[in-house]
C-alpha cells in the first residue's frame, strides 16, 4: 500500500483565542504583562497532564526537533501548572512535544510559564485545542479530539468546525472513523489505510476482512467502492438454481423454470401450464398483485 502524502491542517481559528485571549495561540502569555511569569524549571520536576489526549508523537520529528533545541534552544515556553498531588512539581498543560524533546536533547531546565489560575476543566480544554492545532495529528487523534470537545465541553459541531477551520460535515465525516474496529484504525493511524478506505469501511460488519484485503491486494478506494457495492447486491440467482426452482414449483404447484445470464444481470421465469385450468389460475394471481 503506497502511504498518501498527508493534508496539512490549517491551524485553529479562534480555539485558544476564546480561552486565553485575543490572540490565536499561547504566545500571549509572553507579553509585557506576563514576561516576569517565564520561569526556568529542572526538567525533572515536570511530568505530562492526566488530561494530554495525544498518545503518538513521531520519533522522527520529536529527534529533529531536539536538535533544534541543543542548536536554539527552546524558543517558546511551555505552558504549566503546579501538581496539586506532589508539591514542588508540575504537570504540562500545553507544550508536551516540546518537553519530550527536551529530554532527547539532554536539557536540564526548560523555560515555562506558571497557570495556576485555570480550573482542571479549562486545563483539560486547552490542552486539547493546543494539541488539535498540531498538523502531525493522526485522523484518529484528530477525530478523538474533536469528539472529546463535544462531549467533554459541550461544543457544537459547528463551534468545532468553526475553531478548526473545517466544515462541519468534515467534522461529522471524520469523528466517524471512530465506529471503525480498532484493528482498522490501527491500519489508518499506520498510513497503511487513507481515509478514504477507512471511510467506504464504516459500519460493515466484514470492515476487518476487507482491510486485509485492501492491504493483500493494493487496493485503491475505488476498487473497494466497487466489492462493497457488489457485496450490497442481494443474488438474484446463483449455480444451484435446480434448488431455486424446486422451491418455487412446490410453493406454486406448478413447474417453473428458471433462466438467468450472469454476465448480462437479464433471466426470464416460466410457469409451465398443464392445462387451462391452471393457465388461468396464474392468470388470476397475477391480475391480484
Amino acid at each position: 500500500m503506497n502511504k498518501n502524502n498527508k493534508n496539512f491542517k490549517k491551524p485553529l481559528g479562534r480555539g485558544l483565542s476564546s480561552l486565553l485571549g485575543e490572540k490565536t495561540d499561547i504566545n500571549f502569555l509572553k507579553s509585557e504583562e506576563s514576561l516576569e511569569k517565564i520561569n526556568k524549571i529542572s526538567i525533572d520536576l515536570i511530568s505530562s497532564g492526566p488530561w494530554q489526549a495525544r498518545k503518538n508523537f513521531d520519533k522522527n520529528e520529536l529527534k529533529s526537533l531536539s536538535n533544534s533545541i541543543k542548536d536554539n534552544g527552546i524558543i517558546q515556553p511551555i505552558l504549566v501548572c503546579a501538581d496539586k498531588k506532589n508539591i514542588g512539581k508540575y504537570l504540562i498543560i500545553a507544550g508536551e512535544r516540546r518537553w519530550r524533546a527536551a529530554q532527547l536533547a539532554q536539557v536540564h531546565e526548560i523555560p515555562v510559564i506558571i497557570k495556576d489560575d485555570l480550573t482542571d476543566k479549562k486545563l483539560s480544554e486547552i490542552s486539547l485545542l493546543e494539541n488539535l492545532q498540531r498538523s502531525d495529528l493522526n485522523p484518529i487523534e484528530e477525530a478523538t479530539g474533536y469528539k472529546n470537545l463535544i462531549e467533554d465541553f459541550n461544543y457544537t459541531q459547528e463551534k468545532v468546525a468553526a475553531i478548526a477551520g473545517k466544515s462541519r460535515p468534515y467534522i461529522t465525516n471524520i469523528i466517524r472513523l471512530l465506529m471503525l474496529p480498532e484493528q482498522v484504525q490501527k491500519h489508518l493511524i499506520d498510513e497503511n489505510l487513507t481515509i478514504g478506505h477507512a471511510r467506504a469501511l464504516i459500519g460493515r460488519k466484514d470492515a476487518v476482512q476487507l482491510s486485509k484485503q485492501i492491504l493483500k491486494n493494493n487496493l485503491t478506494v475505488r476498487d473497494v467502492e466497487k466489492i462493497i457495492n457488489n457485496n450490497n447486491r442481494k443474488p438474484i440467482y446463483n449455480n444451484a438454481h435446480e434448488d431455486l426452482e424446486r422451491e418455487l414449483s412446490e410453493k406454486a404447484g406448478l413447474k417453473i423454470k428458471v433462466n438467468f445470464n450472469k454476465n448480462t444481470k437479464k433471466g426470464s421465469i416460466a410457469l409451465m401450464c398443464k392445462g387451462l385450468d391452471q393457465f388461468d389460475y396464474i392468470i388470476k394471481k397475477i391480475k391480484s398483485f
